[in-house]
């Protein structure tokens, strides 16, 4: 069966999905996902990240509908959220990343020591001793961090990182190479 919108303009094809005819998206989304998959594949490799970051452009793309002014060429629209997206997924990727040199480093402190006092670190302060206990202790995300010791959840990780390479230095002794 062929889509009655098929032969309209993406634009018009937006103003209809704005007042709710999902006919109308089935046509935009059917016209656009070769190339933003293509998009993705030229800067990603994994297949699953390349698909869940495809249904988060999906999901802006339907919750911000509104936000479409038709006067713009939808393309440049639905390329704006495929990039935003694609960068938020890199960010977060990354903060995983260094989160999980820190769990390996926090693993690396845990087997030189089973009680690791962080009172016995010398230069530790009290946010970075805070921050490291309600990381790894009592196993708090960095956004609950934050609000307790009150500071953005960017200096929480500045305080977590900057306080293992104290622990580690500590316990295990060594050079400041946090390569993995």
């Amino acid at each position: 069966m062929k889509n009655p919108y098929s032969h309209l303009t993406d634009e018009q094809l937006m103003r209809l999905y704005q007042k709710g005819e999902n006919m109308a998206f089935e046509v935009i989304y059917n016209r656009n996902k070769g190339r933003i998959y293509s998009y993705l594949n030229k800067r990603m490799s994994d297949d699953s990240a390349i698909d869940e970051v495809f249904q988060n452009i999906l999901l802006k793309f339907h919750n911000s509908r509104m936000n479409y002014d038709s006067k713009y060429p939808l393309g440049k629209w639905i390329f704006t959220i495929s990039r935003s997206e694609l960068l938020d997924f890199k960010k977060k990727r990354k903060f995983v990343y260094e989160d999980l040199k820190d769990e390996h480093l926090v693993s690396e402190v845990q087997d030189a020591s089973d009680n690791v006092d962080l009172n016995d670190v010398k230069n530790l302060s009290e946010n970075e001793k805070n921050a490291i206990s309600l990381r790894y202790y009592s196993e708090k995300d960095f956004l609950e961090i934050s609000k307790l010791l009150d500071v953005t959840e960017s200096n929480v990780r500045k305080l977590i990182s900057r306080g293992l390479k104290k622990v580690r230095l500590k316990y295990i002794g060594g050079q400041n190479d946090w390569s993995i």
